[in-house]
């Protein structure tokens, strides 16, 4: 290789004996032109990372109504009027009221909306679990019979994080989604 000329800039001297390799040249021009390429597909093809995220958030939306409005397609089970009471749910005064209302509510109470509604945020839409257990395992950690399920669901259960439901679902309503539980595998 012949010697390059010594050359000064601004009191800088450069004095290369040789040239840098070739791939290294390759890489240089190579990497500036991907790069104004790259830069270019997504300046002129009107990607943003907001409509990306806007993107996702309304396919996540559309996914969460779809769970809570799947409950609809299918009818619930037929809940039995000829239940024994919980042990630990008394509720004389509350007996005759529902006896009264029982020949007006005569539609079948809609368990697995119930469940969509009030249940599937912790225990997923598919009730396999999540933030709570998985509702399609064989056994429960209190029980997999309809009076243990009744009373994880009226009265909660502080340990797991589950909240009571006693004040907002009615006893026919909890029955339903034991049932409801008792159905799924």
């Amino acid at each position: 290789m012949a010697q390059l000329e010594p050359h000064d800039y601004d009191g800088i001297t450069d004095n290369r004996e040789q040239r840098p390799p070739v791939y290294f040249t390759v890489l240089f021009y190579g990497l500036i032109i991907w790069g104004v390429a790259f830069s270019a597909f997504y300046l002129l093809s009107g990607w943003s990372s907001v409509a990306e995220f806007q993107a996702k958030m309304q396919a996540h939306e559309v996914q969460q109504q779809n769970a809570v409005a799947m409950p609809a397609a299918k009818p619930a089970p037929v809940v039995k009027p000829a239940e024994p009471a919980p042990p630990k749910a008394p509720e004389p005064a509350a007996a005759p009221a529902v006896a009264a209302t029982a020949p007006a509510a005569a539609t079948p109470l809609d368990a697995k909306a119930l469940y969509a509604g009030k249940c599937a945020m912790c225990h997923g839409a598919d009730a396999k679990g999540g933030f709570g257990p998985n509702l399609t395992a064989k056994d429960y950690e209190y029980g997999k019979t309809r009076q243990a399920i009744f009373l994880s669901i009226s009265q909660g259960r502080a340990n797991n994080k589950m909240p009571g439901f006693e004040g907002q679902l009615k006893r026919e309503e909890i029955y339903a989604l034991a049932d409801y539980l008792l159905m799924l595998k």
